[in-house]
């Protein structure tokens, strides 16, 4: 029955027979990619289960479009199928002895969930689940584990998603196919060619809802520019694919019926395919499709899972999504081999690849839970010259050779163009290298780092430096800038501890006096010693008597001690810290007035020089942002230190709003330009678009970068105080407002 099979699918089948041999009720999971075959697998498996016996078996499908299409495939194989069989309300599930029962998974999960329905079946049965990725749901789920037989769960994607639930706990086992790259290896599948328009016409996001986006978010989200997702899309796919036959994709049905207008409008010939949609007319945009007479087919989610359309060499995705699954259904649609042995091209309008790469990537799938995904670079590049995206290790455009970097002179390492950054500020101040290799330079040539220090390390909290600004840089570069500041640091340090300066006396004192109060606790007979020493000066009749007294007063003479210890820790650390945060103060000082007086850092603001010690402190109450900006502006964070905004006042606001931490108050000043439309998504300055990100940007420290705003778009908010209070003041006077006019109660 296997002879029609190709041999990766002859491969496969053997597995799944071999694992429902070994385990006979075994729950287990098949994957293949869209356009490799599960189907024709699975009619190969059912016409060798059920050939000549009393068996059943049910399939399940969560579209009516699907029932005729897969009967037709079973009988190809010779198995009898019935689909939109007559099932009574209260009766058990319909059977076929010898054949296949195609059950709707809607109606089977209306019927098992008042009573278990599987009773004309037995152990031996099987039930093979069509796009089992939808499994996890309720009803699904229920029909599955009240099953009587073995299960075998078809998919392209076994991925949902939530990153806290996976497939293991309705699957035994998951058996994977060749994956994308292999079956265009072999010609199984053709090759893809993904284009993305320019980063400002790209169809965004919006805000995310059970997990992906939703079409009022997506609305909102390109407001300013309506025509990016209708005429946008028209004018790019004109460019690029006009001569090829069309599978898009919208984002609903009315976004589809304004594709279709657009299109026809243009003289393209067009047509819907939605799931409202007569079956006749259906039947004719499809025929329509595949005679050519129709260019362009539009859908939503129709031609996603499983639907068998004609060829295609073209697809377009204005749909932005956060799924995989679906993603990878979209772009499997034009993947099947073309007889000219020509791609595929993908029109990416939303940006997806950015979010999942690229349809041939590796990827490792599994029935456990994704866990958490951390956010890192984008698994793809894009070239700026021809719209192309190739994969992120790329040199070179796979489609035009723009390179993407060139080779280090020093360290002969290839390095991406944004490793090249320093090339615009130093010149001939020595041969142009890689970030990582300039940072060597400037250290071995005694040159001050730029960007310069006060910068990229904006402040000291307790877990260390954090590198600030407005700006990106790696891990790699961020642990060298934080050693060579630590460096200086130590020096300025050094020069402070050999001055005169007497809260240096003051601080030898607390360490010998910390040293001698551990050393007497640790050490009971010391300890005994001083006790008696304590008391022995008293006169006799206030010293204590007997063993309960002694007992009492020692104790807490002893608590008294462990007190005072702990006082000297804490004023060490108070003292320590003031004795920091002046040689800091004064080695960025230094730092920037060496950059300014080398010429290198033309435009820098030399503050004040700062006085030795703490700078004096802010105290609670209410301060116009104005006055907080002018404040960083002149005396760095230090002001601030230990104060938190409690309240935050817009203009003609009388109320306010409660806030609780710096980036609360951050986030809530650009919300409140966004709702004013001083700030428009899709029409965001250019000095302002670099301090937002379209996905959650994660630190391997353990902390979120970014945090996700109303409208969807996601802020970065790692920075510190300074940089925060800075960051607000410069958001409201490019969007035309006076920060005075933005009061906040510290606390």
């Amino acid at each position: 029955m296997a002879m029609g099979l190709r041999p990766y699918q002859r491969d496969l089948l053997k597995l799944v027979q071999d694992a429902l041999v070994s385990n006979p009720k075994v729950r287990l999971m098949m994957q293949l990619p869209t356009g490799g075959g599960k189907t024709i697998i699975a009619g190969a498996l059912l016409a060798n289960q059920l050939d000549g016996g009393q068996r059943k078996a049910v399939w399940l499908t969560h579209r009516k479009e699907l029932t005729k299409q897969t009967q037709t495939m079973l009988t190809k194989a010779g198995v009898s199928a019935i689909p939109n069989v007559r099932w009574t309300p209260g009766e058990g599930a319909p059977a076929m002895a010898g054949g296949v029962v195609i059950l709707m998974a809607q109606k089977v999960s209306l019927q098992t969930a008042r009573r278990e329905v599987w009773n004309q079946y037995s152990p031996t049965d099987l039930m093979i689940v069509d796009e089992a990725h939808h499994a996890a749901a309720e009803g699904w789920k229920r029909a599955i584990c009240q099953w009587p037989g073995p299960v075998v769960g078809m998919t392209a994607t076994p991925w949902r998603l939530s990153e806290k639930e996976g497939f293991d706990h309705l699957f035994d086992e998951l058996i994977c196919g060749p994956q994308v790259a292999e079956l265009q290896a072999d010609g199984w599948l053709c090759q893809a060619n993904v284009l993305m328009p320019k980063p400002e016409e790209i169809i965004r996001g919006g805000k995310i809802t059970a997990g992906d986006y939703v079409e009022s978010g997506i609305k909102q989200a390109n407001s300013a520019h309506p025509d990016i997702m209708t005429a946008g899309a028209l004018r790019f796919w004109q460019t690029h694919a006009a001569e090829r036959q069309t599978i898009v994709y919208a984002i609903s049905q009315n976004h589809a019926r304004n594709l279709n207008a657009v299109f026809n409008d243009a003289g393209i010939p067009a047509d819907l395919l939605l799931s409202n949609t007569p079956p006749d007319e259906r039947a004719n945009a499809v025929a329509s499709f595949g005679r050519g007479t129709v260019r362009v087919l539009i859908n939503v989610a129709i031609a996603t899972e499983g639907f068998d359309l004609p060829d295609a060499s073209c697809i377009v995705i204005t749909r932005p999504t956060m799924s995989l699954s679906l993603y990878l259904q979209m772009i499997g649609r034009g993947l099947r081999p073309k007889p000219d042995g020509s791609d595929c091209i993908i029109l990416d309008l939303a940006g997806n690849a950015v979010t999942h790469g690229l349809p041939e990537e590796k990827r490792e799938w599994s029935l456990e839970p994704r866990g958490e995904e951390t956010a890192g670079e984008a698994p793809v590049v894009w070239c700026e010259k021809c719209l192309t995206v190739s994969p992120a290790a790329s040199h070179n455009c796979r489609q035009c050779n723009e390179s993407f970097g060139k080779d280090c002179d020093r360290c002969g390492k290839w390095r991406a163009w944004k490793r090249w950054e320093f090339e615009n500020h130093c010149g001939d101040a020595h041969p142009l290298v890689c970030d990582l290799c300039h940072i060597d330079a400037h250290i071995q040539a005694h040159l001050p780092v730029l960007p310069p220090l006060d910068i990229l390390v904006d402040i000291c909290d307790d877990e260390g430096m954090i590198p600030d600004g407005d700006f990106e840089i790696d891990d790699d570069m961020a642990g060298r800038l934080e050693a060579l500041f630590r460096e200086l640091l130590e020096t300025e340090q050094e020069a402070i501890a050999n001055d005169d300066d007497p809260k240096h006396d003051k601080l030898d004192k607390l360490r010998r006096r910390i040293k001698r109060l551990e050393s007497a606790l640790n050490n009971e007979d010391e300890l005994d010693q001083l006790f008696d020493e304590h008391i022995k000066d008293r006169p006799p009749s206030e010293r204590p008597q007997g063993f309960g007294q002694i007992h009492r007063e020692f104790e807490k003479w002893k608590g008294n001690l462990q007190s005072k210890l702990a006082d000297c820790h804490r004023e060490l650390a108070e003292l320590s810290k003031a004795i920091f945060n002046s040689a800091r103060n004064k080695a960025m000082y230094l730092l920037q007035k060496k950059a300014k007086d080398m010429g290198l850092l033309p435009d820098i603001i030399i503050p004040p020089k700062p006085p030795d010690g703490l700078t004096g402190v802010l105290k609670p109450g209410w301060y116009n942002l104005s006055e907080l900006g002018n404040t960083v502006s002149e005396k760095g964070w230090k002001p601030l230190e230990g104060l938190k905004p409690s309240a935050l006042r817009f203009p003609n606001d009388v109320d306010g709003k409660s806030v609780s931490s710096w980036k609360e108050m951050y986030k809530s000043v650009v919300e409140w330009l966004f709702r004013e439309e001083l700030l428009l998504p899709n029409d965001i300055p250019r000095e302002l678009e670099k301090y937002f990100r379209s996905e959650k940007q994660w630190d391997p420290k353990g902390f979120w970068k970014t945090v996700e705003l109303e409208n969807g778009l996601f802020l970065y908010t790692h920075l510190g105080t300074g940089g925060i209070v800075s960051r607000s003041h410069r958001f409201i006077q490019v969007c035309g407002k006076d920060p005075a006019q933005f009061q906040v109660q510290l606390r």
